[in-house]
């Protein structure tokens, strides 16, 4: 079964365009979730994290754990201005359930932030999302939640392969390159 009307909005929202985010200001009271670039105002934000001494802001407490889980990337200094998502696409093997439960789990998937599409067969569940939004350890928490249990050891070791890779290509991509690597390297006569 598929479900295509999942979408990279927030609630029917789309996501901030890049002229209209405001970087954080410790000072203003206008602060911005640094996982989906919400706007908020730090006084009444309800979810809030401090990590180095810099207090996060944030707009649920999926973008609270999600900022957990990759620190690193969501505290490092980066370019806000070009908030790319970043397309990942995994099948994973989840036991058999009747059709009922794969259509509820179907549309609960859909409502996690981040998930693009979803596509439930008997024995598997194709989930294509954004992981600048949302972990796949948060995807197999909300099939858990929806009633679909994932398959055995096996394919939970590749799911663990899965989760270190993601949390390395973040920590990969919150590293800022070095002046050095921009130039063109030295010719040897």
């Amino acid at each position: 079964m598929s479900f295509p009307e999942c979408s990279p909005t927030r609630k029917g929202k789309p996501l901030p365009l890049p002229q209209e985010v405001v970087k954080m200001n410790l000072h203003n009271p206008q602060s911005m979730d640094p996982v989906c670039l919400t706007k908020l105002d730090a006084a009444t934000a309800s979810h809030q994290l401090t990590y180095r001494n810099i207090t996060y802001h944030f707009c649920s407490a999926h973008c609270q754990e999600r900022f957990s889980e990759a620190p690193v990337f969501f505290g490092a200094p980066r370019r806000f201005e070009e908030p790319h998502p970043i397309p990942k696409h995994h099948r994973l093997r989840v036991a058999s359930v009747t059709q009922a439960i794969r259509e509820m789990a179907g549309i609960r998937l859909c409502e996690v932030r981040g998930v693009n599409s979803v596509l439930i067969g008997d024995g598997y569940a194709d989930i294509d999302y954004d992981l600048r939004l949302v972990s796949l350890n948060q995807v197999e928490a909300a099939m858990k939640d929806a009633g679909l249990p994932l398959k055995g050891w096996l394919h939970g070791l590749r799911r663990s392969l899965w989760s270190f890779v993601e949390h390395n290509e973040l920590e990969n991509l919150a590293s800022q390159p070095s002046p050095c690597c921009s130039r063109a390297p030295i010719r040897v006569r």
